[in-house]
């Protein structure tokens, strides 16, 4: 996309080369027409004024007689000059002409006429080349017709690159507005200026699009709110709810609240990652601050799952750094990545590699290809890593390992 061209300058460019073929083309049709036009008019004037000196050969002359410094008859084929002779069949008669290489140029007429032998072949030979242009004089003329041609042709491409510009001027700044409402502003586009049928139907349809992905956004947002909010409640209910079993001396009820008071925090977090994703404003005021005290709050809650499944885990901060975006976005990324590698690998190995341009995990579990075990596929998790990236821009990736595992690894495109 980087070498594309307004489509002006495609309409202006296509017509340029066309131009200049059709100049070159135009010159050759020239030359090649003013040539055949000199021979034809040579061989049609011949046609008509032979037969009226063919006469003399029935009034008792005979041999080459010149009739004037262009034109000579002949009443014998024998006769006629050696290099016209030899070209000539004796029983041929009509129109020719004849250009040899030293570019001299002759007309030859033959017919039947009265002669004192009787009726016989005669011939009439007219120089062409005394009337016709030399080569300084045609050359001239070429030059003139050609400058003629191209200040026409110069003429023809000022207007093509006016109208070319008007009409792409549309199609340019519809592109322009589309590339300045990129931010999730689906707004109604509206163009000034004299539109072609297609334009129109073009922009209609773009709208169309808009407010279809308007509507879709609306909806998505209202049903998070209202899906947050009905889960809010209940989980304030089982908070006060768990606050009441604490106050029982039981050792299995207490860990069971415990259960219970960590999926309510998984719960929350879940809600509020789903409100910051729904959210249509960006986030460029949002940042984050990675560091080791952000990795090992972030990395904290999975020691426990980590030593259930017996998993060797190890992660890298190659260094500080500063990340525009929500924290707590930021973190639902790795936890979720996380998360699933570490349910994917038992009695496995779980790295976690952490830089400034991007984050990467890598397992030795069970692989893209077989199901984890107890889970149907992958679950919601990595749905949420790949919507987060495409708030921000990010790039996931995700592949399977030669030596078995799979790696997750997500590139910070706007760092």
């Amino acid at each position: 996309m980087t070498n594309a061209k307004p489509l002006s300058h495609k309409i202006i460019k296509v017509y340029l080369l066309g131009a200049l073929v059709l100049l070159a083309f135009y010159g050759v049709i020239l030359s090649l027409t003013i040539l055949y036009a000199e021979n034809q008019n040579s061989m049609r004037r011949l046609a008509l004024i032979a037969p009226h000196h063919f006469q003399l050969f029935s009034k008792g002359m005979q041999g080459e007689i010149q009739i004037d410094p262009m034109l000579k008859i002949y009443d014998h084929h024998d006769i006629l000059p050696d290099a016209i002779k030899y070209r000539l069949d004796k029983q041929w008669q009509g129109s020719i002409t004849f250009q040899f290489e030293d570019d001299s140029e002759f007309s030859v007429f033959a017919q039947q006429a009265m002669t004192d032998d009787g009726l016989a072949i005669v011939y009439a030979i007219e120089d062409i080349d005394a009337t016709e242009w030399d080569d300084t004089e045609f050359a001239i003329f070429q030059i003139v017709v050609s400058s003629l041609g191209f200040f026409i042709a110069v003429i023809a491409a000022i207007f093509i690159i006016k109208m070319a510009r008007r009409i792409s001027t549309p199609l340019s700044i519809l592109a322009d507005k589309l590339e300045q409402n990129e931010k999730r502003q689906y707004a109604e586009l509206f163009i000034e200026g004299e539109l072609s049928l297609e334009l129109k139907q073009m922009l209609a349809s773009v709208n169309s699009y808009r407010a279809r992905i308007q509507d879709a956004l609306t909806r998505e947002q209202a049903f998070t709110r209202y899906v947050s909010h009905e889960l809010r409640t209940p989980m304030t209910v089982i908070r006060g709810s768990t606050s009441v079993l604490r106050k029982l001396d039981d050792d299995k009820v207490q860990k069971q609240v415990n259960r219970i008071e960590n999926a309510v925090i998984e719960m929350e977090q879940l809600v509020h990652t789903f409100l910051l994703m729904a959210r249509n404003e960006d986030d460029v005021q949002s940042r984050v601050d990675v560091s080791e005290n952000v990795m090992e709050n972030i990395i904290s809650d999975y020691r426990l799952t980590v030593l259930a499944n017996q998993v060797s885990f190890h992660y890298a901060l190659q260094c500080d750094f500063t990340l525009n975006a929500q924290p707590l976005l930021f973190a639902a990324v790795v936890k979720n990545l996380l998360n699933n590698a570490i349910n994917c690998t038992v009695n496995g190995k779980v790295d976690l590699f952490i830089s400034p341009q991007r984050i990467d995990v890598i397992d030795n579990g069970v692989g893209l290809d077989a199901k984890p075990r107890g889970y149907e596929g992958f679950g919601i998790g990595l749905n949420i890593v790949r919507d987060i990236c495409e708030k921000y821009q990010w790039q996931f990736l995700i592949e399977n390992n030669a030596g078995g595992g799979c790696t997750a690894s997500v590139v910070f495109e706007n760092t």
